[in-house]
């Protein structure tokens, strides 16, 4: 089989995980008043996200259970290349091998990503560089009766809500370190075409196309004066960690077997 990881460029732009059905709409004191929200124990929203953004700060976490990749998701305002870096969770399209038959999250990590939902900021056309607080209102955990309240009966963000904001402005923050990251792999031309390929012990073939990686011949030969600089501003150590969680692909592959003789 050959599975394109390419709609993981899709996820990376979305306000909110991956799922079949979202109503996204702003929050707003009306709208949502008497709101309530469970916390998360079913993840099976992202049971079809097979790659999900990933921040600088989440590599090292990350890397411990699930390869990371960049993808190629348009161009910056100097017209370059922007990537994004990615949590990979899966070797199939449609397949997060970490969300199991019953919803639940079979790992140690989530990342971000996942975890803000049903929340996520967004820029409003009309907003200019104003970020907007929305909600994915077909979030089963939506609801009347149960969970945290979003507005209290003043009309003002409850201290539940005001604590996802402030989730949200760190998440925001770290984007925005991350994307100076990855515009200096794109300036130092460090990142190549990356495939996985592979047999699983029944027979089938993986072959997962669709994103980058950094190319270690290329980084070492930079020049002394580029190395430092990567080591001085961290840049360096992001990049020691994504390679190093390259080598979780075959962590992937054994989850993937072990779903499929438990199908059998």
């Amino acid at each position: 089989m050959t599975d394109s990881l390419n709609g993981a460029a899709a996820a990376a732009a979305a306000p909110v995980a991956a799922q079949a059905t979202q109503r996204i709409a702003l929050v707003d004191r009306k709208r949502h008043a008497g709101k309530r929200v469970r916390p998360i124990t079913d993840w099976a929203f992202a049971r079809e996200a097979n790659a999900v953004p990933l921040t600088g700060v989440e590599f090292g976490e990350a890397a411990r259970e699930m390869p990371i990749g960049f993808v190629h998701v348009g161009k910056d305002e100097n017209d370059r290349p922007k990537i994004v870096p990615m949590a990979l969770m899966g070797l199939r399209e449609r397949e997060n091998l970490l969300v199991s038959a019953d919803g639940s999250w079979n790992g140690r990590f989530v990342p971000a990503t996942l975890r803000r939902y049903p929340f996520a900021y967004v820029r409003t056309p009309s907003g200019g560089d104003q970020l907007s607080l929305v909600i994915d209102e077909a979030c089963e955990g939506l609801n009347d009766s149960e969970g945290e309240l979003l507005i209290t009966a003043e009309g003002e963000p409850t201290d539940y809500l005001q604590q996802i904001m402030r989730f949200l402005d760190r998440y925001e923050l770290e984007q925005q370190r991350t994307e100076v990251f990855c515009a200096r792999l794109v300036e130092l031309e460090l990142l190549r075409g990356a495939e996985i390929k592979g047999d699983l012990p029944d027979g089938d073939k993986v072959n997962a196309t669709g994103f980058f990686m950094v190319d270690e011949d290329k980084l070492n030969k930079l020049p002394d004066a580029e190395v430092l600089a990567l080591h001085r501003t961290g840049m360096m150590a992001l990049i020691h960690t994504h390679l190093v969680a390259m080598g979780q692909v075959q962590a992937l592959a054994q989850r993937l077997e072990s779903r499929k003789v438990a199908k059998t």
